[in-house]
């Protein structure tokens, strides 16, 4: 999904920087932010959708908690719009090279933290793993929670992807999961597996959303 170029007098949408990956591709540098979402941005995630309307989606062979790309991605949208700043839900954005945006995860916090949808356009490995190592992260920092995936209907293929992410399947559950005792030593094995330039922000600080997609331009 590319981001579209809109007229000035924008007001400014907030985002919480989660991480950034920087990793050379044969010739190619490839930079990908991970942006945390919340009602904040309502207005942002509005045109967003809107945008998304016209838009047709590339399928997502390793889709988690929906049919479609575009059902995660509505999903994940109408949940960002109505998010708490102080909430334990997340919202995850994707955004390559400041003006592309190429994933979407939504977690609810109720517990555990559960992804309820993953969703990454064109089976992109480098925005999947981007996405997934941020939840990871922030799923450690908040102590005593586990990180579960809604895979108990995903194909084996699709569970064996994620497993070589350090997820599994307990006994006693039928969705795959890391616990919160393994969090820390399954996001270092996912660091050094992605061979990239890795930052975790723990700032609260929000960033102008709609200036770094150079939306004004």
């Amino acid at each position: 999904m590319q981001v579209q170029r809109v007229n000035s007098n924008q007001p400014n949408f907030q985002a919480l920087k989660m991480t950034n990956v920087t990793k050379k591709v044969r010739n190619d540098i490839r930079n990908i932010n991970i942006y945390s979402l919340d009602c904040r941005d309502r207005e942002f995630v509005d045109r967003m959708y809107n945008v998304a309307k016209s838009q047709a989606f590339p399928e997502d062979s390793r889709l988690l908690g929906g049919n479609t790309v575009r059902e995660v991605f509505d999903s994940a949208l109408k949940k960002a719009r109505s998010l708490s700043q102080w909430a334990y839900d997340r919202v995850f954005l994707a955004v390559e090279d400041g003006n592309k945006i190429t994933g979407i995860m939504e977690i609810l916090g109720k517990g555990d933290q559960r992804v309820k949808g993953l969703a990454v356009w064109n089976n992109d490995h480098l925005t999947r793993k981007s996405l997934v190592l941020t939840a990871m992260k922030d799923t450690e920092r908040l102590s005593d929670f586990a990180l579960m995936l809604p895979s108990e209907k995903s194909a084996e293929s699709v569970k064996d992807y994620y497993r070589k992410m350090k997820f599994y399947t307990p006994k006693d559950d039928k969705q795959l999961m890391i616990e919160c005792g393994k969090l820390k030593s399954a996001v270092q094995t996912n660091e050094k597996l992605m061979d990239a330039k890795i930052t975790h922000h723990r700032s609260t600080k929000s960033v102008d959303l709609a200036k770094i997609l150079k939306l004004d331009e």
